[in-house]
């Protein structure tokens, strides 16, 4: 009996990775054959994704703002004859949509959705020469993290729907080689009508956290590899105590070492996966209590608060959203993939 009670536990020890790695390909397969929205035929990809009464809005590489109508098959570009560089952030807020330009200066455009309505500038020119990386907005409240202009990092926040804006009044000086990671408009967030977060990476990567609407600051080092190509990309907190933070190194999107990392104290210590992302992770978003992770080789999740990160679908993704359904994941060549999300 002994024996045979020992060879069981044996027999249950070898199965289970084979057993995680059945459950990864079934999502994988499953995916792999979902639908793909072309919603235009430029050349470019979206790094931001909002999906909004059937209409997939898309902040494009060649500074376009797409609306494809998912009922008509039709799509329009929201700035048509304007320019930006590249967007790199979108946000609705209220019946507004905001489109973030990322380059040489930093720069909003304002539409309805249906059409554009103005340019947002700053006074003071506070975003002039500087690259913006993330926005978010809470109710009326909006942040902007932008990167470090005269040695500090760039920090706007809006309290009028993003009309307006101003530089935070708490500085935060940036660490040699320490920036933000545009990749796909999460490094930021907005918890409340007082309190943002940012995440910084590069040969330093710090969780920042203000409480006071700027004012003052605390930071935390987080333990991502230290180079110019790695640190924290994307940020999701699901209220004031948890929340998920994933990242790793873009030249070296297969290294699934440090890419993934979580929090239950409002990120005063951040916890290492125990199980990985399979590598590089843009972007992580939170949907029915299921986190959602995309990078260079594919889409992950996580259903235990990002302890443990399982194979959802294969592919080079750039940032996700989701409606009550499905899942929305940017790809190259003006796509997004459409896949069913998991079941509650």
């Amino acid at each position: 009996m002994r024996n045979s009670m020992h060879i069981l536990v044996i027999s249950l020890v070898l199965t289970m990775p084979f057993m995680s790695l059945g459950q990864g390909n079934k999502h994988q397969r499953r995916n792999e054959s979902a639908p793909v929205i072309q919603y235009t035929t430029d050349k470019c990809y979206s790094r931001s994704v909002i999906v909004k009464d059937s209409v997939i809005y898309t902040g494009n590489s060649n500074g376009k703002l797409c609306a494809y109508d998912m009922r008509t098959g039709n799509s329009v570009n929201l700035l048509e004859n304007k320019k930006f560089e590249e967007m790199r952030d979108i946000e609705f807020v209220g019946e507004y949509l905001f489109g973030m330009q990322s380059g040489s200066y930093g720069i909003l455009a304002k539409t309805d959705g249906k059409e554009f309505l103005d340019y947002i500038i700053p006074s003071g020119n506070i975003w002039y020469g500087v690259f913006l990386d993330g926005m978010d907005f809470n109710g009326n409240t909006g942040f902007i993290m932008g990167d470090p202009k005269d040695g500090k990092f760039t920090l706007s926040y809006s309290t009028d729907g993003g009309n307006k804006w101003q530089a935070c009044e708490g500085q935060i000086e940036n660490m040699e080689q320490e920036a933000g990671f545009a990749a796909s408009g999460t490094n930021v967030q907005v918890l409340n009508d007082s309190t943002f977060i940012f995440v910084s990476g590069g040969k330093k990567s710090r969780y920042f956290i203000s409480k006071d609407t700027g004012k003052t600051w605390e930071s935390t080092s987080l333990p991502f590899l230290t180079s110019v190509t790695s640190g924290a990309f994307s940020i999701h907190m699901i209220d004031s105590l948890n929340g998920v933070l994933v990242g790793g190194d873009y030249a070296n999107p297969d290294l699934n070492l440090n890419v993934a990392y979580y929090t239950d104290d409002g990120g005063k210590f951040w916890l290492n996966a125990e199980d990985q992302p399979r590598g590089y992770r843009s972007c992580v978003i939170y949907v029915n209590g299921t986190y959602y992770a995309c990078g260079t080789n594919g889409i992950d999740f996580s259903t235990d608060g990002g302890i443990e990160w399982t194979p959802f679908a294969d592919g080079n993704f750039f940032s996700m959203c989701a409606d009550e359904k499905h899942l929305y994941a940017t790809m190259k060549e003006g796509k997004v993939k459409v896949m069913e999300l998991l079941k509650k």
